[in-house]
């Protein structure tokens, strides 16, 4: 059965976001330069990881990652399915992922394995 790999968390204000997740559940979060933009890593320890994407001319969304076997097969699924395509799958560094939108448009991540 495939897993929940990373949950993340976008939005307009980040900063704003990250702060109140922080206080909320006392998450620590360390910022990274991801190509031009700062990511917010939580410190999880254990489960799923989950990051905060500041999205300024964007929406907020919440996405959630799904690791699969085979990504291109798993993706070409769900657009014979009917999913939108947001990002086709790529490499990104030593992650390889794609972003789909389901059938009422919400956001849901693939990773392979």
């Amino acid at each position: 059965m495939d897993k929940i790999k990373h949950i993340e968390i976008a939005g307009v204000d980040g900063d704003r976001l990250q702060t109140f997740y922080a206080e909320l559940f006392g998450w620590t979060i360390k910022n990274r330069d991801v190509g031009g933009f700062t990511y917010g890593d939580v410190d999880t320890q254990a489960g799923p990881s989950i990051g905060f994407r500041h999205e300024p001319e964007g929406r907020a969304e919440l996405v959630i990652y799904i690791e699969v076997d085979d990504l291109d097969a798993a993706f070409d699924k769900a657009k014979t399915l009917g999913a939108g395509v947001r990002i086709p799958p790529m490499q990104y560094g030593e992650l390889r992922f794609a972003l789909i939108e389901d059938l009422e448009g919400n956001s849901v991540g693939l990773t392979q394995k």
